[in-house]
Parts: structure tokens; sequence; C-alpha cells
């Protein structure tokens, strides 16, 4: 009882063999500083005593150890030790608990190391409870007293260890056992996370990881943030400003995190707007003027709608004129008028508002979209790239004013 209260779901009461009570006690690892975990491998099995190799053949073993190789990764969390206990009718005036200890992870030499130190425990204590003295120890000094403090070796891979009986150790090779141990770090770290308190950055509100979104840049911003924001550029079609909202870092939000994010409806239209930013920015592919549809062009600059077969000039968007140059707009509006489809009044303004629209416009110097200034300064950022350019010279501009000041 006074184990359950203080371990909880950490201990579990097996079933009773006989009169005996028979339990378990999961002993997590739960590093302050991250340890550094070092697996040896071997590319040649060196052991050669348990496969029958003489004497002269353990001298080349030997000396193959020098073939070994070695990855080290970081750990914050490590695979519970479990101590598995069955205490006698005698204990504790008497006989002390037998029990074995797990650790799939270690090496054998290792788990048994440990099994003989419990022994010595017990035979400082004799006539006490130890179980609890025990699971003490293993969480607070097992790794220190393996050699453990701040980088873990293991292996290398050992077919066969004679060692305690009451130690069962790692029996898979570590090119099984790494990843297993990666990937309870993993769920731990998530798991640590998700219970602990973070503050957003932009709304200034704690809350526990559960309430955040974690970008690919590590940082965090609690999610009614994140939705407003993303919400917002893709309502606007400024989508590409959806990027971390820090104000150093520009790395983009993912895909996964955006359907997340977005309703179905603004998830859809962030695709399709995204689809026509990547078929805007290929230099072969322009929309046909009837039915929208993206389209290949040829050498001749010439294309041809997969809907509706219109074929067309890419560049004035007009019927194929093969041989001949494409009209200007003023020469368009005077065919229209000389057509009759216009009077002369509607052709003056028509011309009048052309000419009014091409001096208050320039087109990016990056992706070549046409951009209207209605005040402020000259320096204007492309609602397409985000390509900042000065809207007097149309020069592209990386940062600053400089340009600017050289201009006056």
């Amino acid at each position: 009882m006074a184990l359950e209260a203080i371990y909880g779901d950490d201990l579990a009461v097996l079933e009773n063999k006989g009169a005996l009570r028979h339990f378990q006690i999961y002993i997590r690892y739960e590093l302050q500083n991250a340890a550094e975990v070092c697996a040896r491998f071997s590319p040649v099995n060196r052991i050669g005593e348990d496969r029958g190799c003489p004497d002269d053949c353990l001298e080349q073993h030997e000396e193959d150890k020098g073939d070994d190789f070695s990855y080290s990764c970081s750990f914050e969390h490590l695979p519970p030790l479990i101590l598995t206990c069955l205490l006698p009718q005698s204990y504790p005036s008497k006989e002390p608990p037998y029990f074995t200890v797990t650790a799939k992870w270690m090496d054998g030499p290792s788990v048994s190391q440990l099994c003989e130190m419990l022994d010595t425990v017990w035979a400082d204590l004799p006539g006490e409870e130890v179980v609890y003295r025990w699971i003490e120890w293993i969480h607070t000094s097992s790794l220190p007293h393996l050699g453990f403090d701040n980088k873990i070796t293991l292996g290398p891979d050992i077919p066969k260890h004679k060692g305690d009986s009451r130690a069962i150790s790692r029996s898979l090779s570590l090119e099984s056992v790494i990843p297993l141990m990666l990937s309870y770090n993993s769920r731990k770290c998530h798991q640590v996370f998700l219970e602990d308190l973070h503050m957003c950055m932009i709304c200034l509100n704690q809350s526990k990881g559960s309430n955040f979104i974690k970008l690919p840049c590590q940082h965090l911003f609690c999610v009614k943030c994140m939705e407003t924001l993303c919400r917002m550029h893709v309502k606007d079609g400024t989508f590409f400003q959806l990027v971390c909202p820090d104000t150093k870092c520009n790395v983009s939000i993912p895909p996964y995190l955006l359907k997340r994010l977005l309703g179905k409806e603004e998830f859809e239209r962030w695709d399709k707007l995204t689809l026509e930013k990547a078929l805007d920015s290929m230099s072969d592919v322009v929309q046909c003027p009837r039915c929208a549809i993206s389209c290949l062009e040829d050498e001749d600059s010439n294309a041809q709608c997969p809907k509706c077969c219109f074929v067309f000039c890419s560049v004035c968007k007009d019927p194929r004129h093969p041989g001949k140059l494409c009209l200007t707009l003023e020469e368009k509006l005077q065919r229209q008028q000389a057509s009759g489809k216009m009077a002369t009044r509607g052709m003056v303004e028509d011309m009048i508002s052309v000419k009014l629209l091409y001096n208050n416009a320039r087109s990016c110097p990056k992706c070549q979209m046409t951009i209207s200034k209605t005040d402020g300064c000259n320096k204007v950022v492309c609602s397409s790239c985000d390509q900042t350019f000065c809207f007097r010279c149309g020069k592209a501009i990386i940062a600053g004013y400089a340009h600017f000041r050289l201009a006056v």
C-alpha cells in the first residue's frame, strides 16, 4: 500500500504466486541534462569463445577492435528499468525479496552490476524493508554507479553473456534498440511539452503545450493566434506571408499545420492560390483568356487551351497571329471603333483610362505582375512574390533606403 501511494501507476501488482506478493516497479530515468548515448557497432563478430575459436583466433579478434564504428545521439529520457519483486514469507526478517532487473536497452554486464549492488544494499540493511531503498538507489544512483554520468556507451553486440540470472538485459541488436530508444525519447519529450506551461509571444498569454503549435523552426505560438493569422492571410490573398510570426524568422508554415489551422474552404482557397502562384512562376505556362485554364506556350509564344481548344498568342492574349506584331491597347481600341463595336466617345474614355493606368503602374522585376501605386513612397513590395523594388525606375531592391538617397 505504501509503494502504491508513492509510485502510483508506475507500480503494477501482479497475480500472487501461491501466498507470495508479486509486483513490478517501473523506474524512469528523466535526465535534467541531456545525456549522450554512444552505440558501438562492430562489423565483424569478434567473440570467438562462444563459437569454439582457438586461442590464436581470439588474439586476432582483439586486433579487430579498431574496426568498430560508433553512433552518438542525445537523450532526455531513457526507457524505464523494471524491478520485479516476489516477497517471501520470511521477508523482511530473514530473507530479501526475490527479484529480477529488466533493462532491455542495457548491456548484460551493466545489468548484472545493478543486481550485485541490490544485494549489497540488503546486506547493509538486514531485517528491514528494502524495496523502497532499492528503487530510490536505482533511480538516483544507478547510472553514476555504472559510469553513465554524461555519456552512456552501449555495445558492441555480444551473442551470449554469462552473467547474473536475475539480470534481463538487451537481447536485440543495437540496430534495433537505438531506434526504439529514440522513439521513446521523442514520445516522452512530446508528453512533457503538452503538460508544461508556455507563453505565446503574440498574445503573451500562458497555457499548456496542448494549446500551442510548434513550428518546424521550434518557435511556439498558441493555436488561437495562429488560426487568426493564417485565416487573415488566406482571406487577403497574402499567402506568401504565411511564415513564422517571429520577427527574426521566415520559415514557412508547412501544409499539414495549415490544414489543421484553417477551415476546409480556407484550406482549399490556400491550395488554389498556391497552385496559381506556382503556375505563374513558370515561364512557359500562360492562362487561357477565355476559360482561365493553364496552358503551355511553344517557342513562338503561342498556346492552345486544352479545354476550349482556343489557339492564342501568349503575349497579347489575342488569337494566334503568325508573322505579325502584337497590337497595342490603343490599336485594339481603334480596331473596335472601326468595326462599329465602340463609339468614338467610349474609345477616347478608354484610351485616357489606359494612359492613366500606365502612368500609375509598374511591372514587378521578378514576376512581371503589374502593380499600381496610389500613394506612399517609391519603395513598394509586390503582393505576388514579395519582391521589393523602386516604383520610379523599376530596379529590384534587397533592403534599406540607400537607393532612394542616391536617387535624390
